[in-house]
């Protein structure tokens, strides 16, 4: 008696498609996204900060990439500019405005060895705020939605710079 016959007319299609599904997946390679391919290191080095927004936003690209390298194959050449804008006027108690805080980054990403530009781009994001009447609270609001609108954008420059990286 075949197996199949065992496991009945129906088993067919479904031990075909397990088999043809083990072959599509048998094409698929892992590669390291930020360690050694083809004996070159993929590293990145990311430019001095102007600002304390841009700070923000230069170390959560490089704690993204594995810290602070020596010997780079990249160069990130990153400009980071914030503008708190779109305050309401005040209601009727007093109490509240809103605000919109905008970050946005230009970036240039180079190779280190040939100066040729691999990838360039601008990203922004925008963070919303409720700003209280007390100014203390105002200023943390205004300081909270920088820091929430910068790491936004770095992830956003980082996925552009792995997708440019993994070409």
């Amino acid at each position: 008696m075949l197996s199949f016959e065992v496991l009945g007319m129906g088993s067919k299609p479904r031990i075909l498609a397990a088999v043809l599904g083990l072959g599509l997946l048998a094409g698929c390679q892992v590669q390291p996204l930020y360690g050694t391919m083809d004996g070159q290191k993929q590293s990145i080095s990311v430019s001095v900060a102007q600002s304390r927004v841009e700070q923000v936003v230069r170390n959560e690209l490089v704690l993204g990439f594995g810290g602070e390298q020596q010997n780079t194959a990249y160069s990130l050449d990153l400009k980071v500019t914030s503008d708190n804008t779109g305050t309401l006027p005040d209601g009727v108690d007093n109490d509240f405005t809103a605000a919109r805080t905008s970050v946005t980054a230009d970036y240039v990403l180079k190779s280190t060895s040939t100066g040729e530009i691999v990838k360039s781009g601008s990203r922004f994001v925008d963070a919303q705020q409720d700003l209280p009447s007390q100014k203390f609270a105002q200023e943390r609001a205004k300081l909270d939605a920088e820091n929430r609108a910068a790491r936004q954008v770095a992830a956003l420059v980082r996925a552009d710079l792995v997708a440019a990286l993994s070409r």
